[in-house]
């Protein structure tokens, strides 16, 4: 392993990655999700910038509140977020792959309040702009193994599960929180209203918490 790539290895064969690594790797992460379409349209030569208001940032950030609550919930409980606010989703269709983690008692009441918090950031997000309908999300276990293949640079064997004990667990939890911090507080500057504001400082608290305790 080159020095440059900054990698850690640990005691369970898995390698850490620093943030940096982590960043670019979950990009490769998001696309598969489809959180956006993936179709260009054509514009008219003519056509102009649309500035981008408060409401159209708390809603491109609802794609990873999606993500985050239904890996959290179905990781904790073997459900996601249409047992408890379906109509959050507005007519979105379920995620893909999620189910229950093999995690211990002490982890699983974590990740199950990282749920309900989650449950929390959106329905912040519906009360103040209305929301967006669900996405499509592929949180399976196998997507999870071609994030952490490009990760590392090749491909880990057995394949990195999730799901399949608290160390996996957590360091895929530890990818998506830490995207989500960054991206509220890259947010703060391009805020116009005070309040809007108020609930991006909020959200950048609680992705902090979550962010330290994976």
């Amino acid at each position: 392993m080159q020095e440059g790539s900054k990698i850690l290895s640990n005691k369970f064969g898995y390698r850490k990655m620093a943030p940096s690594t982590l960043c670019c790797a979950i990009l490769l992460f998001l696309f598969p999700l489809q959180f956006m379409a993936t179709t260009t349209p054509s514009c008219p030569g003519d056509c102009e910038p649309n500035d981008a208001n408060d409401n159209d940032r708390f809603h491109f950030a609802q794609n990873l509140e999606f993500l985050e609550a239904e890996f959290f919930l179905h990781a904790a409980l073997g459900k996601g977020l249409d047992a408890f606010e379906p109509e959050f989703a507005k007519g979105g269709p379920p995620p893909i792959g999620g189910r229950r983690a093999n995690l211990d008692y002490l982890t699983r009441r974590i990740i199950e309040e990282f749920g309900y918090q989650e449950i929390g950031h959106n329905r912040e997000i519906v009360r103040r702009t209305g929301g967006i309908p669900r996405p499509l999300i592929d949180i399976s276990s196998e997507n999870f193994a071609k994030l952490f293949d490009k990760a590392a640079g090749y491909n880990l064997v057995p394949p990195f599960d999730p799901y399949e004990d608290p160390i996996k667990y957590m360091l895929a939890v530890y990818a998506i929180p830490y995207v989500g911090l960054n991206a509220y507080a890259g947010t703060t500057p391009c805020l116009k209203k005070f309040a809007s504001k108020q609930v991006n400082k909020n959200l950048i608290l609680l992705k902090g918490y979550i962010n330290h305790i994976g």
